[in-house]
């Protein structure tokens, strides 16, 4: 072989050895940097992990009897998951936004800590990897007490947030000012000038929890779409697909439907029954319960 064609193999061989570098550096470096998310690495409470024959760890809310959950499967810790469970990040990332939705003032959205450590709040910056405190300390936050007499006492409650936004809202009504007290709900207060208010809002729409062995927990509503036929789409998102239970008028379950992509298409994605039906079927696997 001439020195020539010698020289030429070494150097292909270079260029492909620092291509294929590159490209591991560069992968590396997504998933360590700029990706919002939670870490997770364990099972969550009261759930048991096993590998099945394909090499994928999954978590079980049961027994697990030779390689296989008695219970029902609640979700995947391997990264790239085979089965058609949520990843283990992807489900507490949704039930932290999901606590974030219902316990959160909206200017201080993201939830951090848990009740099993006996520290909770609320955080303008998102939670660190393993959800337990905020991202930036620096930025604003707010604390969720266990008890009602604590959250009235402290100042820095999230509670206290919410009272504090709620009275500015109503001061900011023209001819109202004297109703800041009735703002807050808590302490039902008529106002102290009804003439001068405007009137209450309608009732909210009953509080919903989506669960089943697709969802592995009760995780609230986060948006519905009323179809012109008068039946209601209730929807959360939960990693990569949105989650939806279809109801009649009467809040009876009609049918249980999935895709995969945003929640903010909701109302395009389901504008009519023929729609939803043209889904992925998920029936057996979740269904609409009322919040506790």
């Amino acid at each position: 072989m001439s020195e020539g064609l010698e020289f030429i193999i070494w150097l292909l061989c270079v260029v492909i050895t620092a291509i294929l570098i590159a490209f591991f550096i560069k992968k590396s470096s997504f998933k360590t940097s700029g990706k919002e998310g939670f870490a997770v690495y364990v099972c969550p409470s009261n759930t048991s992990s096993f590998i099945t024959d394909t090499g994928e760890t999954l978590c079980c809310n049961g027994d697990v009897v030779d390689g296989e959950c008695k219970g029902n499967l609640v979700c995947s810790l391997s990264p790239k998951t085979k089965s058609r469970l949520p990843t283990c990040s992807d489900l507490a990332a949704s039930e932290a936004a999901a606590l974030g939705a219902s316990k959160c003032p909206s200017s201080i959205p993201n939830y951090f800590g848990s009740s099993r450590i006996g520290v909770e709040g609320c955080s303008v910056s998102i939670a660190t990897a393993d959800g337990l405190q905020p991202s930036n300390p620096n930025q604003p936050q707010c604390r969720l007490y266990r008890t009602r007499a604590e959250d009235i006492a402290k100042f820095d409650s999230c509670y206290n947030v919410l009272r504090m936004q709620k009275a500015e809202a109503v001061l900011r009504l023209p001819g109202c000012a004297s109703a800041a007290a009735a703002a807050d709900a808590a302490q039902n207060t008529p106002p102290a000038n009804p003439s001068s208010c405007p009137p209450p809002p309608p009732p909210p729409l009953p509080n919903f929890v989506i669960t089943g062995n697709w969802v592995g927990a009760r995780i609230p509503v986060q948006k519905r779409n009323v179809l012109a036929n008068g039946n209601i789409v209730h929807a959360i998102q939960q990693g990569q697909h949105v989650k939806m239970v279809v109801t009649d008028t009467n809040n009876i379950t009609i049918t249980t439907r999935f895709y995969e992509g945003s929640i903010n298409d909701l109302n395009t994605r389901t504008s009519d029954m023929v729609k939803i039906n043209a889904m992925g079927d998920a029936a057996g696997n979740y269904v609409l319960s009322s919040a506790p």
